[in-house]
């Protein structure tokens, strides 16, 4: 019952943080900075305490595919919360918002069964596991400045004098904020392939080859993309086309066989 209570709460919190920022952002003072740090503050409050009562269960750690999301989601949403109180990011509250409302009430009807009696990790285990979301959290967050990015330049194209006076950031200041973000995450997820191949046996194992061929690919996109624009200036729509394939495949590699063992074929 509480479970569902604090679900249904977060739900709340966050769907209330995505209309307030939709319903003002094309008007030139933009939404009220006070009533949206106060809406996903008690949303990411709320979404915390949640995962600390679904994780941490009489049974034991649970570890399943939902909670794993919920968990990344909430590093995602408190990292974007975070940047936008210093830098813009109008466009991406009502995105990761509405994203972490719809992934909380639809975690009320997936399963919970991942039961894990005692978690012993080892530091090169921990080390690979954290490299891991942080590379995969930026580059998330780097993808949806690309969603930005290409949303804003489109509009202007299109000689769109609402984009023009609505508090949304320059485009310049965008660009330079997605290939930061992308250069940061490509460093990141490199340590993570690296310490996994150094300090987790089963990289390269049978059930795990998927993961770390997906990865490797995710990683190679990256790469060209940061390379390609320190060196030859590549910028613009192919770009921003390239970063989300790679965070498809990142995705594919992270979530997407658990996904269909725990969630479709209800395998644990």
């Amino acid at each position: 019952m509480l479970i569902t209570v604090l679900t249904l709460l977060s739900c709340v919190f966050y769907a209330a943080a995505t209309v307030h920022v939709l319903t003002r952002l094309f008007h030139t003072q933009g939404p009220s900075q006070k009533t949206t740090v106060i809406l996903s503050t008690l949303a990411i409050l709320t979404h915390m305490v949640l995962l600390v009562n679904s994780v941490f269960t009489n049974q034991g750690q649970d570890v399943s595919f939902i909670n794993v999301s919920l968990l990344t989601c909430w590093v995602i949403v408190l990292s974007v919360t975070a940047v936008s109180l210093k830098f813009p990011a109008t466009l991406l509250l009502p995105v990761v918002y509405g994203f972490a409302a719809i992934l909380l009430f639809a975690s009320l009807f997936m399963p919970h069964h991942l039961i894990v009696q005692n978690i012993h990790l080892e530091a090169g285990l921990v080390t690979h596991i954290t490299l891991s979301l942080l590379a995969y959290c930026i580059l998330i967050i780097a993808t949806l400045y690309a969603v930005q990015f290409y949303f804003i330049d489109k509009r202007l194209k299109r000689k769109d004098l609402a984009i023009v006076y609505s508090h949304l950031p320059p485009l310049m200041v965008v660009e330079r904020q997605l290939y930061q973000l992308v250069t940061v995450g490509t460093a990141l997820l490199t340590l993570a392939l690296l310490s996994g191949f150094i300090f987790v046996d089963t990289m390269i194992s049978k059930e795990y080859a998927h993961k770390t061929i997906l990865s490797l690919l995710a990683w190679a996109i990256f790469a060209t993309v940061v390379f390609g624009r320190h060196l030859k200036g590549w910028r613009g729509k192919s770009s921003v086309i390239t970063i989300m394939v790679g965070a498809a495949l990142l995705t594919l590699a992270y979530f997407g066989s658990r996904f269909v063992q725990e969630v479709i074929l209800h395998r644990f």
